[in-house]
């Protein structure tokens, strides 16, 4: 097992570096349901494979940025995730489709393989990605080196979207799990909603909207011990 140097947890965007290759490799050697199920390849090649892979968008020259998960542990030191999300055009992904092993795909995302490690494509056909992609994206200093990531309020809204679409797959976990993602982000960062709201309706129906500002709001609440009576 590799013995990473520990990282002093932060709630705040570039104070410090994180490792990708250190959460891909904890979240899928620490799953239970992998030493159950088995997994495609050696724990120990993640981080080589990470570093691979991001060598291969650079010597394509692809235009990419990094969401999802890692995106989101660049601000909050929180949890870990198993796969990398990259955000990115089809004329883009062309650039190296024939390096991935497509698992299944439709018109937002194609979910591939990277010699057994998992990477999922956010594709910019859909226009929240896109506006994205075109305008919340920012740098964040990796371990691995310098790369784009999705800023704050682009991860908040690629959440909204996720969310919408998982209530109408009935997917109720995950609902919790995205949910969870924007409290977090929303108790420890400064959020211009009157700006995320603005863009929303591009995207959003008033309705839609009006039940995420109901959640926005309870989470704005103070918070009360309720253990001192």
């Amino acid at each position: 097992m590799r013995n990473y140097q520990f990282i002093e947890p932060t709630f705040a965007a570039r104070t410090h570096r994180l490792a990708i290759s250190q959460s891909i490799y904890d979240a899928n050697a620490f799953n239970i349901q992998n030493w159950r199920d088995g997994f495609p390849i050696d724990y120990d090649m993640l981080p080589e494979l990470v570093t691979k892979f991001l060598n291969l968008l650079e010597e394509k020259q692809v235009d990419f940025a990094i969401v999802g998960g890692i995106a989101y542990l660049a601000y909050v030191q929180d949890r870990n995730t198993k796969d990398l999300d990259i955000l990115i055009s089809v004329k883009e992904l062309e650039k190296i489709i024939d390096r991935v092993q497509i698992i299944d795909e439709d018109a937002n995302f194609t979910n591939a393989l990277f010699e057994g490690m998992r990477i999922d494509f956010l594709k910019t056909s859909n226009s929240v990605f896109e506006y994205v992609k075109n305008h919340e994206t920012t740098e964040y200093d990796f371990e691995e080196g310098l790369y784009p990531i999705a800023t704050v309020n682009g991860l908040i809204l690629m959440r909204f979207d996720a969310i919408i679409d998982l209530y109408q797959k009935g997917n109720f976990n995950k609902i919790l799990f995205y949910e969870r993602d924007l409290q977090v982000l929303t108790l420890n960062f400064e959020i211009d909603w009157e700006h995320i709201w603005k863009v929303s309706r591009n995207f959003f129906t008033t309705g839609q909207i009006a039940e995420f500002q109901k959640m926005v709001a309870e989470w704005q609440k103070p918070r009360k011990n309720p253990f001192l009576n």
